[in-house]
């Protein structure tokens, strides 16, 4: 009998006898969306594999920890509001055996008591999980003491995640506001009419990657739902089989229910795991190419004294996209429209706040000095309305850091943005400055490196590259960074970060005379630029990585005043 030690996962759907009992066919239908909708393509996504299914729960076997959890949290998230269905889940990691007719162990039996002892929405997981997570999933727990599980002679310590990513303690705070005002996307399960497994699988990791591109796009609100009657773009993946033979064909439909995109590739399935993340980058290349150009189209036939608020914080976000130094003034204007309009308006303090700290890190363009004079009404006009709203929070802090310098409160405002939104990449890019300008150093690393894994097409990609690329240089991995600088070199070309790291990097590496002339283009862009003016706005939390980016400006040929 094989053993091997594993990450288990245990779900079990709250309340189903009762459920059964009051109506068996609606019972079976709504698992079965469950199935087709979340768990099936999370599962594929995080290279899940049920081993075990109970009518009424699952025994989900992972590789590693980290692909356990991230899967649970991804499926209590996508679950939140249902009206049908709840879960608990529990997470454990440890040895089990396989025969022909069953599996045994204790990692499954001790992840079958946790889910018991899971809250409703809610995941418990052991201390050796937590041990094994990094610090963007981490703070989405809270210690909760030592259990005593039945037929475990051990006892066992916990952590656990209370329903929808809050605290284990009791909610204080609403939750953040939706984003009703812009472009939504609904994206049906893929069909398919092949009933073997391998099809099957595709089917579903070609759904689930196909959300995870889109989710990551804080512009666009993305659901999976197999409804006809969907509002905002549709997008309808169908895949045929024939023998080893596949072809995927797409349609993209408008908010009229017109169809402004068609799409098909073929593929084998002996090549089905290369097509499919090939095909996939393709098809939200095109379609998110295809929506951005509708609705800013769309908006840009609309008279400018007639903008919404929502559409002058989309134009906003899109103006930033670049990160050239010009784009920071006209986003400010938009994001102080959007502001000056809607006063309450969360989601606009937050993204106009990170473009005002952006700017200060950034660049010395005087034309920014009307919009950073700004920073801190709107961080007091948006204090009041923070609650709930994790990009508003760290925005709120970053700034704040600024003016006193202190970091726990910042380390604090992280960790809370991190607990509520742990998969949002506009959040990780937030943090993964945050924790970088506080030296922080490792932790923002991480968070970049999960922003750029779900947000490849997002807004906030080239930031996330940039803070990728300094961060690994801070940490003295300058081949890394490298690399990381010319991924974004691709994207922009006038995204200063991209050009400062570059040229200390170079410089750790004795290739100084590369590196002059690196600076050279980088000071072309910040011709202000000083050793001392940057330490005056940023200095990295005084951490021995930021003296490190600092030794290598010098290197180059950064002047210190």
């Amino acid at each position: 009998m094989d053993r091997k030690l594993t990450a288990i996962l245990a779900a079990d759907v709250v309340g189903y006898s009762r459920m059964m009992g009051a109506d068996e066919a609606a019972t079976i239908a709504v698992l079965q969306d469950l199935r087709a909708e979340v768990f099936g393509p999370i599962l594929t996504t995080h290279h899940g594999s049920i081993i075990k299914s109970m009518g009424d729960g699952w025994l989900v076997a992972f590789s590693s920890a980290v692909a356990a959890v991230n899967a649970a949290m991804q499926i209590q998230d996508r679950l939140r509001g249902h009206d049908r269905i709840s879960l608990r889940i529990g997470v454990h990691i440890g040895d089990i055996a396989r025969d022909d007719y069953d599996v045994y162990g204790d990692g499954i039996n001790i992840a079958a008591r946790l889910e018991a002892l899971a809250p409703a929405g809610g995941i418990l997981i052991s201390d050796p999980v937590h041990a094994s997570l990094d610090g963007t999933l981490s703070p989405s727990f809270e210690a909760a003491g030592t259990q005593r599980l039945k037929n475990i002679a051990r006892p066992v310590v916990t952590w656990v995640r209370a329903p929808h990513g809050g605290t284990a303690r009791p909610a204080q705070t609403p939750a953040a506001q939706p984003h009703s005002a812009l472009p939504s996307l609904t994206i049906q399960p893929t069909a398919n009419s092949d009933p073997r497994a391998e099809v099957l699988d595709i089917a579903d990791a070609l759904t689930a990657d196909l959300n995870s591109y889109f989710g990551s796009i804080n512009w666009l609100e993305t659901q999976i739902s197999s409804a006809d009657n969907a509002s905002g773009y549709t997008l309808r993946p169908t895949l045929r089989a024939r023998g080893d033979r596949l072809r995927l064909e797409t349609r993209l439909h408008d908010p009229d229910g017109a169809t402004i995109w068609t799409h098909k590739s073929d593929s084998t399935l002996d090549d089905a795991f290369d097509w499919q993340d090939a095909v996939v980058s393709a098809i939200a290349d095109h379609c998110i190419g295809m929506i951005l150009q509708a609705e800013t189209t769309r908006i840009a036939a609309i008279p400018d004294d007639k903008l919404t608020a929502e559409q002058c914080m989309l134009m906003g976000i899109m103006t930033w996209r670049d990160f050239s130094l010009d784009s920071f003034v006209r986003s400010a204007a938009f994001h102080d429209r959007a502001i000056r309009a809607k006063p309450d308006m969360a989601d606009a303090y937050a993204e106009g706040l990170m473009v005002l700290m952006a700017a200060r890190t950034m660049t010395s363009n005087p034309n920014m000095a009307p919009y950073l004079a700004k920073m801190s009404a709107w961080v007091e006009a948006g204090r009041p309305i923070a609650a709930g709203n994790a990009s508003l929070i760290v925005s709120i802090a970053i700034a704040t850091y600024m003016q006193d310098l202190r970091a726990i409160p910042l380390k604090d405002a992280v960790a809370q943005a991190l607990r509520m939104a742990p998969f949002d990449a506009r959040i990780l890019c937030h943090c993964g400055w945050a924790n970088l300008w506080c030296g922080q150093t490792q932790d923002a690393f991480e968070c970049f490196r999960k922003s750029m894994e779900f947000g490849r097409l997002g807004p906030f990609f080239i930031a996330s590259v940039g803070g990728a690329a300094s961060a690994s240089h801070q940490l003295g991995r300058d081949k890394e960074a490298l690399s990381y600088v010319e991924q974004g070199l691709a994207l922009s070309d006038v995204f200063p970060t991209f050009f400062s790291v570059k040229a200390s990097a170079l410089a750790h590496l004795d290739r100084l005379e590369e590196a002059k002339t690196v600076l050279r283009h980088y000071r072309m862009l910040e011709p202000d630029r000083t050793i001392k003016l940057w330490k005056a706005t940023n200095n990295y939390g005084g951490s021995e990585a930021g003296k490190r980016y600092f030794d290598g400006l010098r290197m180059a040929g950064l002047p210190e005043e």
